[in-house]
């Protein structure tokens, strides 16, 4: 990509977040300030509904008041109070595993040594666990952490796809290093927890309401499509 085109997206991204958060004031979602939390926090939401997954963390906090109980509960136990967020099988030893790895790696069930670590060394940690993807590990660098990371889901993907930050065959292992490169550091938090409401409310995968976007003044999204 040339520098001008590069320097024209940055500048349209930048727009963006500050037209999103004009719209959603760049709500946190529920997310949590310890990492583990945030891990686990995000496990759980994974293939579920937002009031279901919110309610079962809250549970296993309260039974957990620590992260060490896990491990010492069994893994039927572990599974009967997540069963409300769904994929309970899979997602109680992955919870318990994390867990144990933090043991290991750190001495205790903690990631808070992360913030100790650079971004990349830190994301390649994450994704070293079970369960844990780009995604959520750029999500827990960014919530947790503090890192101007950009977590690209399927309804940012999508807008950003629609406002032309990146490009319709650029492939989803390949956008969260593509989508970096243009939307300036200070602009991803907003970009991302902003995009995630207008995908889900405005920009929706099939019939988005394009008459009701705070983005129509910037979006090259309705001309395509001949609205």
């Amino acid at each position: 990509m040339a520098g001008a085109d590069r320097a024209l997206l940055r500048r349209r991204a930048a727009r963006v977040a500050d037209l999103l958060h004009q719209r959603y004031g760049s709500p946190r979602h529920g997310n949590k300030d310890d990492p583990l939390d945030e891990l686990v926090f995000i496990l759980l939401s994974q293939m579920t509904t937002h009031w279901s997954y919110n309610r079962v963390f809250d549970r296993l906090k309260a039974h957990f008041p620590t992260w060490d109980g896990v491990l010492k509960a069994s893994e039927p136990e572990l599974r009967h109070l997540i069963e409300d967020a769904g994929l309970s099988r899979q997602k109680a030893p992955r919870i318990q595993k994390i867990v144990s790895r933090a043991v290991a790696d750190f001495g205790h069930a903690d990631l808070s040594a992360l913030r100790q670590m650079s971004t990349g060394r830190a994301e390649e940690y994450l994704c070293s666990l079970p369960g844990v993807g780009v995604k959520t590990a750029k999500c827990v660098l960014m919530y947790a952490v503090g890192r101007p990371v950009l977590p690209v889901d399927t309804h940012v993907w999508r807008v950003c796809r629609r406002l032309g930050l990146v490009g319709e065959d650029v492939p989803y292992p390949e956008v969260h290093e593509a989508l970096e490169s243009v939307v300036p550091p200070r602009a991803r938090y907003r970009l991302h927890v902003n995009g995630i409401m207008l995908g889900r409310q405005v920009c929706k995968a099939k019939r988005p309401l394009c008459g009701e976007c705070p983005l129509a003044g910037v979006c090259p999204f309705p001309t395509r499509q001949g609205r």
